[in-house]
Parts: C-alpha cells; sequence; structure tokens
C-alpha cells in the first residue's frame, strides 16, 4: 500500500495481507548537548553530535492495521494515526483509525463508519476534535469521504465533502477547529473549509490549471495555507510544486520553486517575524508597506496568480508570506514506480515560499515523505531509503538552529516511515510500513 504521501502522491491502491507491521515511536528533546534551558540535560543522543535526545523504540499496532499513512498529535500524549486494514476472505482492505493516549506505547482501533474505503489524511484542533479524509468504499463509485470527531474517537460520524468531490487527499485543523482540505473533482484540485470538524465543507476555490495531486497541506493561520502537489511534464513524469494561499482557499498562487523536482509531500510552515532573514522587499511600485504579508518580490518566467484577500492582484511575480518558515519535502524521482531510486529533498523558506534553498540530504535518503516542525528551525522529516541501503526507512533530526540541516542527525529504520507529528522539541511520534506494503500508484 502507497499512501499519498509517496513518490507516486496520487490514487490509491489494495493489496492484500503482509507479514511485517511497524509502528515506531521517537522521543527526543531539541536542546544544545547536554543541556535544557532548565540546565544541564542527561540522556543519549539520538545521535552522535545531535541535540536530540532519545531513542527510537518500536511498538505493535493493533490487527488488522495493513499500512499507515498519515499522523497527528496534538498533545504529546494523544495521537491519531490513519491508513488501511488487511482484507480477508478476498475482500478489499478497508480504512483504519488508531489511537494512543500513552504517547504511542500502546495503541487501539477505532469504530468508523463502513462506509470509507481508505483513509490518507488527518487532522486534530485537540485531543477531542479530528477530522480524517480520504475515499469512500468500491460501492460509491470513488467519492470523497470524510469523517469527524468530538469525543476523543469514541465515535466518528460521516461529515461529507460536497458533491461531485471524487478524493480527499490531505486537511488541516486549527486550535479554532476550523478545517482546510484539498479534494479531487472533475475541475481540478479544489479547496474545501469547515468551520469546525462537524459542521459541514463548502467548496472555497480550485488550484491553478495544471497543479494537481494535492499530497500535503499546513496552514499557520485560517487565510495562509501552503499545499504540496505537482504539475505534469509529459504522460510519465511530474514536476513538483508549491501552492499557496492568503485569503482562506478562494485563490492560489503557484510558487516559484528550484528547477529538478520531482514529486514533494510534506510541507511543514509556521509564522515567525517578518523583519530580519523573512522580510521580502517591497515591490519597485511601491513605496509604503502592503496591508498583507504576500508581498511582490522579483518577476519569474512562470505564470502565478498572487492575492491580497480580496482576489487577483499580481501575475508573473514570486510571492510569499513575510516571516513564515516553511519546509517541503520530497524526492527528485519524477515518474511512478521508482519509489527507492530517487535522491530525497529538503527545501526551506524563511519568507513563506518567495525564495527557497535546497538542504544537504543524506546520500541514502531515497525519498522524504513528511516532515514536521514544532518550533522554527526545529523539525523531523521521514521517508525511505536508496534500494542498497542496509535498512529501508531514515528519520533526519535538525542540528542548531544556526544551520538546522547541515549538521542533522540521520536515523535508519527498519521499515519505510510515511508520517511523522512533533508537538513540541522533546516529543515526536512516526510511523512507518513495510516494504512490501509499497505499491505506486498511477
Amino acid at each position: 500500500m502507497v499512501s499519498r504521501k509517496t513518490v507516486s502522491g496520487s490514487v490509491r491502491h489494495r493489496l492484500g495481507p503482509v507479514t511485517s507491521l511497524v509502528f515506531v515511536v521517537a522521543v527526543a528533546g531539541a536542546c544544545s548537548a547536554g543541556t535544557s534551558p532548565s540546565g544541564p540535560r542527561s540522556g543519549t543522543p539520538i545521535a552522535n553530535g545531535s541535540p536530540w535526545f532519545g531513542a527510537l523504540t518500536p511498538a505493535a499496532l493493533p490487527a488488522p492495521v495493513n499500512s499507515l499513512s498519515a499522523l497527528d498529535c496534538p498533545t504529546a500524549s494523544s495521537c491519531w494515526a490513519v491508513g488501511s486494514t488487511v482484507g480477508g476472505a478476498g475482500a478489499s482492505n478497508g480504512a483504519a483509525v488508531i489511537a494512543t493516549t500513552d504517547g504511542g506505547s500502546t495503541w487501539r482501533g477505532q469504530v468508523i463508519p463502513a462506509t470509507v474505503g481508505y483513509l490518507s489524511g488527518i487532522s486534530c484542533s485537540d485531543q477531542r476534535h479530528c477530522a480524517a479524509v480520504g475515499q469512500a468504499d468500491q460501492a460509491s463509485n470513488g467519492q470523497g469521504a470524510v469523517i469527524t470527531t468530538s469525543n476523543g474517537g469514541a465515535t466518528w460520524t460521516q461529515s461529507p465533502p460536497p458533491p461531485g468531490i471524487l478524493d480527499v487527499t490531505a486537511v488541516s485543523c486549527g486550535a479554532d477547529r476550523r478545517c482546510m482540505a484539498m479534494g479531487t473533482a472533475a475541475v481540478g484540485t479544489v479547496a474545501l473549509v469547515s468551520v469546525s470538524p462537524a459542521s459541514g465543507w463548502v467548496q472555497v476555490g480550485a488550484l491553478p490549471a495544471g497543479v494537481a495531486g494535492a499530497a500535503d497541506i499546513s496552514c499557520s493561520d485560517d487565510l495562509r495555507c501552503w499545499v504540496t502537489a505537482h504539475t505534469s511534464i509529459d504522460v510519465d513524469r511530474v514536476a513538483g510544486a508549491v501552492v499557496l494561499t492568503t485569503n482562506g482557499g478562494r485563490t492560489w498562487t503557484t510558487l516559484t520553486m528550484p528547477t529538478g523536482l520531482g514529486y514533494l509531500t510534506g510541507v511543514s510552515c509556521l509564522s515567525g517575524p517578518a523583519a530580519g532573514s523573512g522580510a521580502l522587499p517591497l515591490p519597485s511600485s511601491t513605496t509604503t508597506p502592503p496591508s498583507t504579508p504576500v508581498v511582490t518580490a522579483t518577476s519569474t518566467t512562470g505564470p502565478t496568480t498572487t492575492s491580497n484577500g480580496s482576489g487577483p492582484t499580481a501575475t508573473g511575480a514570486r510571492v510569499g508570506v513575510a516571516g513564515a518558515r516553511c519546509t517541503v519535502v520530497g524526492t527528485t524521482a519524477r515518474s511512478p514506480g521508482i519509489a527507492r531510486s530517487g535522491h530525497g529533498l529538503i527545501l526551506t523558506s524563511t519568507n513563506g515560499g518567495a525564495h527557497w534553498t535546497n538542504q544537504p540530504v543524506v546520500a541514502t535518503a531515497a525519498a522524504l515523505t513528511d516532515v514536521s516542525c514544532p518550533a522554527l528551525d526545529s523539525c523531523v522529516a521521514v521517508g525511505s531509503s536508496v534500494a542498497t541501503a542496509t535498512q529501508a526507512g531514515v528519520a533526519v533530526f535538525t542540528g542548531s538552529t544556526d544551520h538546522p540541516w547541515k549538521n542533522a542527525a540521520v536515523v535508519g529504520s527498519a521499515q519505510p516511515l510515511s508520517a511523522v507529528s512533533c508537538v513540541s522539541n522533546s516529543r515526536c511520534v512516526v510511523v512507518g510500513e513495510s516494504t512490501s506494503e509499497h505499491l505506486v500508484g498511477g
């Protein structure tokens, strides 16, 4: 099973039982080596010279969970993960939601509506309110599915997307319980908004023409969200794309990215100070600061559409959000079927996507599928290793705040890792799946 956070980044496929299941818990503290804000710190670094302390500890998945595709931890102790179950007696795989209340040491399956066929994303506003997204079962002819809980998963109920949504691939919910999700429709990829996980969904806007395969979404507030996706180069190849909205999903900008990108799968953005490294230059025609953090920077060759909250305002210009720190991960692999033959990518921006920097990545990383940044310059990325590596998975922990990726700690895993959620600099949880579960979608 390949989740949408893989190099294929698109349609799910089902397969039969597998023999190896892994869930991994990472407990780590991001402080200066041997110290913490309260004084000296004891413990073992996760790797030599790393400021993160702790160890990767495996925990069993509850049967019949087959694979996990997404994860969210609203608190250090409470997490939910979604994915698929093993089909039996010729039946298709089904959807799965599992939860922990002890930071990942033990997990229990939760009961969800039987009409859900697959879940690819989950986001929680707090330890009681969550929304999970995916696709309904085969009887629905491939309609999108959203389920929500307001009691910590004791019950999950359907919260259907608008008619015509064929799949829902990613979701982000804020602390105010407002959620934005990305859905696939006949017109392309569209943004869906709910004022609370259980209040129903409204289609608000579509991604720019040609941008598809929304794999992940990160929102710094109710208005500003970033989505990883791709554009098609030809029938078998894609180029990674990141799109930005600053008006709650009504209009979207395709950001200017470095060349040589394949599938981009994970994104994590945080608001930061607008001054210093996150500042954006004012447009040459502007003498006073604009009323929105979206600022024109320099001309580009690719068409983009920017928005100041009331509609398109500029064409053909770099845009970003002043002060926003974003980290995007993915792979150089541009074609399906080569999940472990590309090279992992880490891209960072200190101004919300106006400019991007390629960060160094260990040579054994083939694809990075997800990233979580609990604080500025403090991130964990996870993914798969190249086919010749001794271990199938990889986790990358940032180093110092001055050069967070230059001296990043790299920890191998017996299984490829698909998702990560860090609630602070002292607690992260990652989920993984067996290599025998990978099936690249088209």
